[in-house]
């Protein structure tokens, strides 16, 4: 394994950690993907290069390094220019990146009061929300970090969740939550790999309850706010519906399976 020393030699660090610490970080601090801060990491360190490169890189194939790459000139974020006749890419260094992060933070505290007050006035407000794809099931995830009342209803199926949205956004959706000291209570089935989950209640703000498994349930409802999250893993597709009375009827019979729930 590669390391690096200090100029004493006492101290070995895995190059392999500290990589994997920059990318925690960039997806924390400034809300990148995964794909997005190994593109990103992987642009700084080689400077201005050919797609194929930064592709070879990021251990990604050329066609998604390509679309991130896009994205992240729309977002100011890199830049391209032709060399030679061959199409180049620069990421911004990471003291701009953060200068970058803290413009957005204070144009983002400037319109916040405009925002809200045309929230107020509309008249037409978006009760039915749709989403498609993982990707999809992700926001609807994220948005739940918005919870006002500071808790969440939840009927969970671990398992499937998991295998759409990714173990590791699930993780890092879990400190969010944490920090934001959102509690989630959630009923699940009654098997043994969802033991675990009873057992980190500690440091997850999570109270959770069994079912039995033969009642099969095998997609997910959310309840925050006023706002009814319904998740179908087989379809890859999601919908919030958004009315105090459909959530409130739907949170009394959540409360009736909490009280027989183990």
């Amino acid at each position: 394994m590669a390391v690096l020393t200090n100029k004493i030699g006492y101290i070995k660090i895995p190059v392999e950690k500290i990589y994997n610490n920059m990318l925690k970080q960039l997806m924390d601090t400034f809300y990148f993907n995964e794909k997005e801060a190994k593109v990103y990491l992987a642009n700084l360190e080689l400077g201005r290069s050919r797609v194929s490169l930064i592709a070879k890189k990021a251990g990604l194939n050329r066609i998604t390094t390509y679309d991130i790459l896009k994205k992240l000139i729309g977002l100011g974020i890199a830049s391209s220019a032709f060399y030679n006749g061959v199409k180049t890419f620069q990421v911004i260094e990471p003291e701009l990146l953060l200068e970058k992060m803290e413009s957005r933070m204070k144009l983002a505290k400037q319109i916040l009061p405009q925002l809200l007050l045309a929230s107020r006035m509309s008249k037409v407000r978006p009760d039915f929300q749709f989403f498609e794809g993982a990707e999809g099931i992700r926001t609807i995830y994220e948005d739940t970090l918005n919870c006002r009342e500071k808790i969440i209803y939840n009927i969970a199926n671990p398992k499937n969740l998991l295998e759409v949205v990714s173990e590791q956004f699930f993780n890092q959706y879990v400190k969010k939550r944490v920090r934001r000291k959102i509690k989630v209570m959630v009923l699940m089935p009654d098997s043994s790999e969802n033991k675990k989950y009873k057992k980190e209640t500690k440091n997850t703000m999570r109270e959770v309850r069994f079912f039995a498994k033969e009642n099969n349930i095998p997609n997910e409802i959310l309840m925050y706010d006023n706002k009814l999250a319904l998740l179908s893993f087989s379809s890859n597709i999601g919908v919030i519906v958004e009315d105090t009375e459909i959530v409130e009827s739907m949170k009394s019979l959540w409360k009736m399976l909490w009280r027989g729930a183990s």
